[in-house]
């Protein structure tokens, strides 16, 4: 019982108080340009990891073709 009404107390409380409910001030700036250049870094930082992977697995893909070309004819690659 004493969870519940503690759950619909912070359910008023939310409701009463939206601003406050908000994890970021700055996110929700009224200038479009804040706004922007925040959406923009959030989705470079999203991105960024996705592409260091992926090109992580591209390169070792690679890597993995000349070894084993290089195995079947040593002579083929001159490095």
């Amino acid at each position: 019982m004493i969870r519940a009404s503690i759950v619909f107390v912070a359910m008023l409380l939310l409701l009463a108080l939206p601003d406050a409910g908000h994890a970021c001030a700055v996110c929700f700036d009224s200038s479009d340009e804040n706004r922007l250049a925040f959406m923009a870094t959030t989705a470079f930082l999203t991105l960024l990891p996705l592409g260091m992977v992926t090109g992580a697995g591209l390169w070792l893909r690679k890597r993995v073709r000349q070894v084993k070309l290089e195995e079947n004819d040593p002579d083929l690659l001159d490095n």
